[in-house]
């Protein structure tokens, strides 16, 4: 080998080790979890009720009736619909909100840009749902059906579009 092969050999095998360091480096370590939820009561053992269902299906008529489908439950604020990311001890867990599992179409799918329609199932607080994270950009007010009985279509603009939603 001339000595101009070998330093070029070096250097390839050098970048090369660089490179195998950066990406094992870069996975998450094993104690790392992620875990899907139907609602973010489900977060961290919170105890509380669902206020606010996301539901995967539209309704042939808001407030005439509720959908068919799976859907998910949120209780208070919710920054962000595809989940959060919270440390449980030295761990840190991704909770990803899905749509309830085993009951019918969207069973599984994640919240976040999904929804078609929304109950507001509060007693006192109203709800609205917003296209983007962080209660930005085009939102939508969802009306208190008594006995949580109706849900409401998401407009165009949000439907399969919602990210985040809160008390109004």
């Amino acid at each position: 080998m001339t000595r101009k092969f070998r330093t070029r050999l070096n250097i390839v095998a050098a970048v090369v080790a660089a490179l195998g360091f950066v990406s094992v480096a870069a996975e998450p370590s094993s104690a790392d979890t992620s875990i899907k939820v139907s609602s973010n009561c489900d977060v961290a053992g919170q105890v509380c009720t669902g206020d606010l269902y996301m539901n995967y299906h539209s309704v042939a008529k808001s407030g005439e009736e509720n959908p068919t489908g799976s859907f998910a439950s949120f209780y208070g604020d919710v920054p962000d619909q595809a989940g959060t990311a919270l440390y449980e001890g030295a761990n840190l867990v991704q909770y990803e909100y899905v749509f309830a599992s085993g009951l019918g179409d969207g069973s599984g799918i994640a919240v976040k840009n999904d929804a078609a329609s929304a109950d507001d199932c509060s007693d006192v607080d109203g709800y609205r749902v917003y296209y983007n994270s962080g209660y930005a950009g085009h939102s939508q007010a969802i009306p208190h059906y008594y006995g949580c009985a109706a849900s409401t279509n998401l407009d165009s603009t949000l439907k399969n579009e919602n990210a985040s939603s809160h008390f109004a």
